[in-house]
């Protein structure tokens, strides 16, 4: 089961969470951005992920991400972009974490290292 978290507010059409089992719900504010998010922690069968990437790519706001997570596998999905990586493939979550500094998503809101061992984090 692949585990994530989609921000509510980053998605143009909600929709995609037609596809997803929410398992929590979280409402918090974000570093260096004002108002309230909520944050829906969410479980996702193997037979649906491609489907949800690609809904999810299409959907997300830009300057905005969400994340899924197996194992020691990850994804993270932009507006347009999928970056797919395991633990051990720094580059490739570096290469991620430089893509999102490059539209506008601060450091800090990406600490892939610590969601991938913790997918609710």
């Amino acid at each position: 089961m692949w585990k994530g978290v989609i921000i509510k507010e980053s998605f143009k059409d909600e929709k995609i969470l037609d596809r997803i089992k929410i398992v929590r719900t979280r409402v918090t504010g974000l570093e260096m951005q004002g108002g309230k998010y909520q944050f829906l922690y969410f479980e996702l069968k193997d037979e649906n992920l491609e489907d949800f990437i690609e809904e999810a790519k299409n959907a997300i706001k830009n300057k905005w991400y969400t994340h899924i997570c197996k194992g020691n596998e990850m994804i993270v999905i932009f507006s347009g972009k999928v970056f797919r990586f395991k633990e051990s493939q720094t580059d490739k979550l570096e290469d991620a974490r430089s893509y999102g500094l490059s539209i506008g998503v601060i450091k800090e809101q990406m600490p892939f290292e610590e969601i991938i061992k913790n997918p609710y984090h």
